[in-house]
């Protein structure tokens, strides 16, 4: 598939994109999955998150932060992209921009949670040179993830 992600606009995420994205992502994924990104990421942590696209809806959009607890690390939330543009180079492109940004920052690594059962999600990170490791009960019990990281910058795909 081409890079048509090279020609999107990228910037940080703001306050007013909140009302936009919480619109939009459950029909991203057919199935509700809005709730996950809390208010806090748009107005609090907005500088940290990117949306690519123009000011109206985005290609997509990823929610992350640099850790308070881990001076190296930076994590990734939560990343959406409009159907519509899947495997044309956004998700990398979300988490080459997060990954430049953290690494501005002084951060080595980032970390990115999948869920077992979500293959692609899987894919999507191994093709980016994340490692996973599981975790039985990560996120609560019968909520096992994958805990994947890698080092910064990413410069693959």
């Amino acid at each position: 598939m081409p890079d048509d992600a090279a020609d999107l606009s990228a910037r940080a995420i703001h306050a007013e994109d909140f009302a936009v994205a919480r619109a939009i992502v459950d029909g991203w994924f057919d199935r509700p999955v809005g709730l996950v990104m809390h208010r806090l990421f748009f107005e609090e942590l907005g500088p940290s998150g990117v949306w690519l696209g123009d000011d109206g809806a985005p290609a997509g959009f990823l929610l992350g932060l640099a850790s308070e607890a881990d001076p190296e690390l930076a994590y990734v939330h939560f990343h959406a992209v409009d159907p519509a543009w899947r495997r044309r180079g956004v998700g990398a492109r979300l988490y080459r921009e997060f990954g430049d940004r953290m690494h501005e920052r002084g951060r080595t690594r980032v970390r990115a949670l999948a869920p077992l059962w979500n293959t692609a999600s899987q894919r999507f990170h191994e093709s980016l040179g994340f490692v996973g490791t599981e975790s039985p009960g990560h996120v609560g019990p019968g909520q096992d993830r994958i805990v994947y990281e890698r080092a910064l910058p990413i410069t693959s795909p």
